[in-house]
């Protein structure tokens, strides 16, 4: 979640910096036309101003793997990039044409028309206009006497690569994992157009600071134009970097408080198993076959019962531990289960509940149990143990009331849960836990844990909770969590409202600093 917020921010960041350098360069070219007035230096303002405000829309944009709805609309904003950003194009290359160049000789130069656009194809004009662009600069420096520009007509090659670079999000409903990896927001591609981008930026940025020097006004005003964006940068970073972990707090908050509710239903779940387990010891038919033995009595009643209460264990014992009937396999009888916690106190007369695990297909099965003593008066003469599963529709029911992915560990592996394989319907049963911090807090000192961690390679925000038997010894882990990419999203409408505002004030901002920039130079001459 961090690493999307800071290149949210880092992408907020680059695109304004790109925008004050096309401003800067713009503004460059008015200061020319100030002296001349040509109609060529208006074309190629109009085109910086129109590409500087085409990169501050831009930087308000925010990924729709963040924000599902924007303040401006997505379609509003990309289209409003694509009318500024192409028509800037346009300008400059209208106003390159028109300027007679400076040539070494007399040269015949062919009318240069440009093919008519597609609307459907508004972001594939970026790079070949960019070129064309390129190309123009490239022109007047070779062909002419104007080598200065060499640096504008590389910006442009540069800006050229990062515009063909960025179509990479025209493949973003790719059914390839590998290469919608490669496309797809934040990803390599992505990365690596930002990264151009700001070589284009850094390459004009040169330039512009060179020519910027030569004039105190425009070195005053170049001074508190940088100080202004570096302000707003900074605070806009700063609020919603802590308006993010205020929510990130929230949210570990509110899991530690819904893992307790998820246990709570694991407690209700026991409390059921040992009103079972009770009503059937004080039967008196119960007392009475287990004292004279009467196995297939006690094997007919357990069935019954077992099937009657959809319970997954029912185990009915003598006085000395033997297996006297058992619900679920009636044939599995005679073993003894003295040496079985839950058993051995309830031979002492002590009612009891615990959590137990055992070994299954493809996964450990998990299950509360209860175990209460048989009497016949003050003597007890058997057990009787019942429990039911926790598997995967108790998880769902959790999921279903509270919107939030649950499991069950049996020790560190997976043995219920919500999470589903790519198919829709297969799930993540025996994955193992192998986090040591998880696994130290809860399955070692048996305490209740909240972090953020890496599930199935997606990021959670996460509260576990030891799941203990009889002997407060754990045995297994609950577990629920919310993705990480939710919260950021919770997070994205405060995010662009930021964004929006700093870049209203940094626009307003220009006329103040202008115009302190326009009077400090006037004093000092």
């Amino acid at each position: 979640m961090w690493n999307q917020f800071f290149l949210e921010n880092a992408h907020f960041a680059l695109n304004l910096f790109a925008s004050l350098v096309f401003f800067l360069t713009g503004w460059l070219y008015f200061d020319a036309w100030l002296g001349r007035k040509t109609l060529s230096d208006s074309f190629k303002i109009l085109g910086f101003i129109l590409l500087s405000i085409s990169f501050l829309i831009h930087a308000t944009f925010i990924e729709s793997t963040i924000l599902e709805s924007s303040l401006l609309g997505g379609n509003l904003n990309s289209n409003l990039v694509a009318a500024t950003r192409i028509t800037g194009y346009l300008f400059l290359i209208l106003g390159l044409i028109f300027e007679p160049i400076q040539a070494h000789f007399k040269l015949k130069l062919a009318l240069f028309t440009l093919p008519p656009l597609s609307l459907s194809l508004l972001p594939v004009t970026f790079p070949i206009l960019s070129l064309v662009v390129a190309f123009l600069y490239l022109r007047r420096a070779t062909v002419g006497l104007e080598s200065h520009l060499k640096p504008l007509s590389l910006t442009f090659y540069v800006l050229a690569l990062a515009e063909t670079l960025s179509l990479a999000g025209l493949l973003q409903n790719t059914p390839f994992i590998d290469l919608y990896e490669m496309v797809a927001p934040h990803g390599l591609v992505w990365l690596i157009s930002h990264g151009v981008l700001l070589l284009a930026m850094v390459i004009l940025g040169r330039w512009v600071y060179f020519y910027l020097l030569k004039r105190i006004q425009s070195q005053l005003f170049m001074i508190s134009t940088f100080s202004v964006l570096i302000i707003f940068l900074i605070t806009t970073t700063a609020f919603t970097g802590l308006l993010l972990k205020n929510l990130e707090d929230e949210t570990l908050k509110r899991l530690e408080t819904d893992v307790k509710v998820l246990n709570y239903a694991v407690d209700s779940k026991k409390a059921e198993a040992l009103s079972d387990a009770q009503v059937l010891s004080s039967d008196p038919q119960i007392v009475a076959a287990v004292e004279a033995k009467d196995k297939a009595s006690l094997s007919k009643k357990a069935e019954d019962f077992l099937l009657t209460k959809k319970q997954n264990l029912l185990v009915i014992v003598s006085e000395t531990g033997q297996v006297l009937a058992r619900g679920e396999d009636k044939e599995r009888i005679g073993d003894s289960l003295s040496d079985d916690p839950q058993i051995t106190r309830a031979l002492v007369g002590e009612a009891n509940t615990s959590v137990g695990t055992k070994d299954g297909v493809l996964g450990p099965e998990v299950s509360v149990r209860a175990a209460a003593p048989i009497k016949s008066g003050e003597k007890v003469v058997g057990a009787v143990m019942s429990g039911t599963n926790i598997d995967n529709a108790f998880v769902d029911g959790i999921k279903a009331a509270t919107g939030l992915e649950a499991a069950i560990y049996g020790d560190n592996i997976l043995a219920a849960t919500t999470l589903l394989a790519a198919d829709g319907k297969s799930r993540y049963i025996g994955v193992k836990e192998e986090n040591s911090n998880i696994k130290e807090k809860v399955l070692v000192n048996g305490e209740s844990f909240t972090t953020s961690v890496n599930l199935l390679n997606t990021p959670y925000f996460a509260a576990y909770l030891p799941l203990k038997d009889v002997d407060t010894n754990p045995v297994g882990m609950l577990f629920v969590g919310k993705r990480q990419i939710g919260v950021l999203q919770a997070a994205g409408r405060s995010i662009e409202f930021t964004f929006l505002v700093a870049v209203g004030l940094l626009i307003l901002s220009i006329i103040p600093a202008y115009l302190i920039a326009r009077f400090i130079s006037s004093q000092i001459k």
